[in-house]
């Protein structure tokens, strides 16, 4: 047994020795209603106080309560004024009233958050966080990691194939995170939580189709008690697409998408004071992809495809213990991330693509919640990962020799062993404060440790909060960049950072609430392809966003928000790539009996990409755009919702990637029935 395991099973020993002690001595405290509702993996929710509103579903799918007592970023329930990080918390009513059908559509106007697709539904996208890279961010699914250890950066481009049909939540968190998540979470986290607890028996169909061929359809059940409950959900996706690549570089062939998704959770209180939930989902993606030639005079090949196949499955379980004041929770996942491409050398495609790309991530975490007062509760907890990666590629740039080109990556593999503790303190409900600290023991590096402080000071009378968060983070390499053939650099070393923020949110009045924020993070180390991968990286984003809420009519909701991020290579000096310095949206939503109407307003700044075409360091500029969706919904009865949207109302041209074309104007329509 390696030095990983040894350390980990010591610790789990000493967990049970501990525990069994303790549930002879234990009084278990009477079951609470939501004892039940606990999800398989405790769940990131850090809400800005502007920009998440109480609220209860009324829909015969949901029956659980957004209430002002949430699992922050802390890992803990904590009140929503003991929050310090700059965070954002999209609500199943916020997801429903945007008629949002993906992460990636739900994230799109959220503050410091910046896209970019390489063309239609299914095809790969970028996320970047307060200007860091796309691998800086931790994309969770109810705390499954996702990131893909296979994947050249190591991070997860996929938000576009997740379907919304099973989530009733998504937190998306700024800022260093590597204390209390470890590595990818230099930038921030994303964490999708999907439907859970009990709730009556009942279940959905939905059914929805508009331009470019698209059609959408879903089907979920539901129902249980305090003593247990499930929910299975299914859908699928099609759209005929449209050319990815702008007609100048080839594209002509509509690039087409087919997404299936299937997920189900149980869960079951074995006692009063112990729960188990159990989670497994399923999608395969199957994408028409563009062909690979030489200054990209012919850009598409009809039968050229890549399927994605995604398995996740996560075991949660809650105990808790001294009347609540210790709790346990041990959970423990997997993810496998299968991409397959059947690219075939062919006139249209002679720089094909034929392989298969598959990570695995394992992962088991026991978490102690520790109540040592009122006032103070410390989070302390350890953490083993596993991670595998192998790929076999065989391409048509060409070798030395003139014949086509064959990459494999070897079965690798990567362990991490994990301390975190937290302590957070509230004084008199106006003074809270959280300091910790993280210990990885990573196969490959060694010793890495973080650290990150955040405080924030509601002032009397006035309500003003204001916040700062202090830390630091780390992100190892890649199995992909340690490994690979040719390109792989097993001397790489991990990139780190260091990050700050302070911030303000100010209610004025009853009805409007105002906020804004400073941030600045210094990365160095960063990994970049010359030749080879290489530690030859250095840069610094800092920018402010500020957002603004309105609630001061009857039924009218109305939020704003605008992020400046000016995000530069220090090496190079030079702005990032497909980073905006200025972002801005806006929502207003009106309810007006059983009729429901909003608008979306997005307005993206100039970027810089590079030019596929002409060469390696030849960057060119991404004008602005302006973009403005439509909404309408109408509740026919307790059961039966109809809704429609218009994208791209008129019809912009833009582009968030050099060379790739984006949706038109885009009509869509469909029904929900509940019972």
């Amino acid at each position: 047994m390696n030095q990983f395991l040894s350390r980990f099973v010591l610790c789990f020993i000493f967990s049970a020795v501990i525990s069994s002690g303790l549930w002879a001595q234990d009084t278990p405290p009477a079951a609470s209603n939501n004892s039940s509702a606990v999800t398989p993996q405790p769940s990131v929710t850090t809400p800005v106080v502007s920009s998440v509103v109480t609220s209860v579903d009324t829909t015969a799918n949901e029956t659980s309560t957004l209430k002002e007592v949430v699992v922050t970023a802390n890992r803990v329930d904590v009140p929503l004024q003991d929050v310090t990080s700059s965070s954002t918390v999209i609500t199943l009513t916020d997801l429903e009233q945007k008629q949002a059908g993906t992460v990636l559509d739900a994230i799109q106007s959220v503050p410091g958050v910046d896209i970019a697709q390489t063309g239609q539904p299914g095809e790969t996208a970028s996320v970047y966080i307060r200007g860091t890279n796309p691998e800086h961010t931790l994309v969770l699914f109810d705390g499954i990691p996702l990131n893909d250890p296979i994947g050249a950066p190591g991070s997860y481009d996929y938000l576009d194939g997740l379907s919304l049909d099973d989530v009733k939540q998504i937190e998306v968190i700024r800022g260093p995170q590597s204390t209390l998540w470890g590595s990818n979470a230099i930038g921030g986290v994303i964490n999708i939580i999907p439907q859970s607890g009990p709730s009556p028996l009942g279940g959905s169909v939905l059914v929805e189709g508009g331009s470019y061929g698209t059609s959408h359809e879903a089907a979920s059940a539901h129902g249980g008690d305090n003593g247990g409950y499930f929910n299975v959900d299914v859908s699928h996706f099609n759209t005929s697409g449209f050319p990815a690549l702008e007609a100048q570089y080839g594209g002509t062939v509509n690039n087409g998408d087919d997404n299936n998704t299937a997920s189900l959770g149980v869960g079951s209180n074995l006692t009063s004071n112990l729960q188990e939930n159990i989670l497994v989902r399923y999608s395969q993606s199957n994408t028409s992809i563009d062909a690979d030639n030489e200054n990209f005079v012919l850009g598409d090949d009809p039968d050229y495809f890549a399927l994605q196949k995604q398995f996740m499955a996560a075991s949660h379980t809650d105990w808790k213990l001294l009347d609540g004041s210790w709790e346990q929770i041990l959970t423990a996942s997997f993810a496998d991330d299968n991409r397959l491409f059947n690219g075939v050398s062919n006139p249209y495609n002679t720089y094909f693509e034929q392989g298969n790309f598959d990570g695995q991530t394992a992962q088991i975490n026991w978490q102690n919640n520790i109540r040592l007062a009122k006032e103070e509760t410390v989070v302390v907890g350890i953490q083993g990962q596993q991670q595998w990666a192998i790929s076999n590629d065989t391409n048509g740039y060409s070798d030395v020799t003139g014949s086509a080109f064959t990459s494999v990556v070897p079965e690798t593999t990567v362990q991490t062993a994990s301390v975190f503790i937290e302590s957070q303190t509230s004084i008199e409900d106006n003074f809270f404060f959280n300091l910790g600290g993280r210990w990885d023991d990573h196969s490959q590096y060694g010793v890495h440790t973080t650290y990150q402080a955040g405080l924030a000071y509601v002032v009397p009378d006035l309500n003003t909060k204001l916040k700062a968060n202090y830390g630091t983070g780390f992100l190892a390499p890649s199995l992909y960049q340690l490994y690979a053939p040719t390109y792989g650099n097993a001397s790489l070393l991990p990139e780190t950072s260091v990050g700050y923020d302070i911030e303000f949110e100010q209610p004025i009045g009853k009805d409007l609430t105002v906020g804004a924020s400073y941030f600045d993070n210094d990365l160095t180390n960063l990994i970049q392809f010359v030749n080879i991968y290489s530690n030859v990286g250095q840069a610094r984003s800092y920018g402010v966003e500020s957002f603004v809420e309105f609630k001061g009519v009857k039924n009218l909701d109305i939020k704003g928000n605008y992020t400046y991020d000016n995000a530069q290579d220090l090496i190079a000096n030079v702005p990032l790539l497909r980073r905006p310095q200025n972002k801005a949206s806006g929502d207003v939503d009106y309810q007006l009996d059983a009729a429901g109407l909003g608008a979306s307003l997005i307005y993206v700044g100039n970027s810089f990409d590079e030019n596929f075409v002409t060469g390696s360091g030849n960057i060119v500029p991404l004008a602005s755009y302006f973009l403005v969706n439509l909404r309408a919904s109408y509740q026919v009865n307790s059961q039966v919702k109809l809704f429609a949207r218009v994208d791209n109302l008129f019809n912009q041209y833009y582009e968030e990637a050099f060379g790739y074309t984006t949706p038109g104007l885009s009509v869509y329509g469909g029904t929900k029935v509940s019972f």
